[in-house]
């Protein structure tokens, strides 16, 4: 992901319900919709448009545990293409990983740069 961008604000501003988010991948990207908004806890969201799918609905929850958090991240997908379900689940779960990846190390920068 090389951008973001809100196009819509959502209710509560920015970021809540409603919310209409746009990710950019080089040329290419997608659109996002907050369909949950329930910080610190919890995220749902659908895409709109931009990935090879007929319907992509994920939940991020977060967790308390000990001294850290455990974030679940689920999604349901229908594909695009009859067939091409592991393959699908393939890239998603890599992407997802990467994502989950960057947002605990940005967490764990921005908590140490506040201490």
């Amino acid at each position: 992901m090389s951008r973001t961008y809100l196009l819509r604000e959502g209710d509560p501003a920015p970021d809540g319900v409603g919310a209409v988010r746009r990710f950019a991948f080089g040329p290419g990207g997608s659109q996002e919709q907050v369909v949950v908004w329930d910080p610190p806890h919890h995220l749902g969201y659908v895409v709109l448009r931009g990935l090879p799918v007929r319907s992509y609905r994920a939940d991020v929850l977060l967790a308390d545990e000990g001294a850290g958090t455990v974030v679940t991240w689920r999604c349901s997908v229908e594909p695009l293409i009859p067939g091409t379900g592991a393959l699908l689940r393939s890239v998603l779960e890599r992407m997802v990983q990467g994502f989950a990846t960057r947002v605990c190390r940005y967490a764990e920068r921005t908590a140490t740069e506040g201490t």
